[in-house]
């Protein structure tokens, strides 16, 4: 007898319900200190291909650097990359999510401030993991009528 791999709808929407922003995030965020050059951010983000950096201070995450925070806040400051530093462009306050949260939590929390990238924290808040608006459409299609915003931008 050869069993099918394949799952009905029924077990598919369950194993939806039960994933958790932990089994999809990135472990591999890529972070820089509150004063490091915008240019240091940019060839890290280049280097990596990340659109988004987390900024910390004494170890915590306190802003999100994101390509967008790159084009709008450091060419409005029409000074050279090499005197701004990542607390003058980063994104702050910082939106964080549990890693145990689900993705349907993650992506309402996303809509709600209008963001695309989600820092994901232990139960002690560490920084664990980040999640963004394509990874979460990819997870669970379904997805995509809450987070339909980020693709209008």
């Amino acid at each position: 007898m050869i069993k099918s791999n394949v799952f009905s709808d029924s077990d598919k929407v369950k194993i939806m319900a039960n994933t958790t922003v932990k089994d999809i995030m990135q472990k591999d965020v890529k972070t820089a200190e509150n004063n490091t050059v915008l240019k240091d951010v940019i060839a890290l983000m280049t280097k990596n291909d990340k659109d988004a950096v987390l900024v910390i201070q004494s170890g915590k995450p306190t802003g999100i650097i994101t390509q967008r925070d790159l084009i709008v806040r450091a060419m409005e400051a029409e000074v050279p990359i090499k005197t701004i530093i990542a607390r003058m462009v980063y994104t702050n306050p910082l939106v964080v999510i549990d890693q145990c949260a689900t993705l349907k939590e993650a992506a309402d929390l996303m809509k709600h401030w209008n963001i695309k990238h989600l820092p994901a924290v232990d139960k002690n808040g560490a920084l664990v993991g980040m999640v963004d608006s394509t990874q979460l459409i990819f997870a669970d299609p379904k997805l995509m009528a809450t987070l339909d915003y980020t693709c209008r931008k």
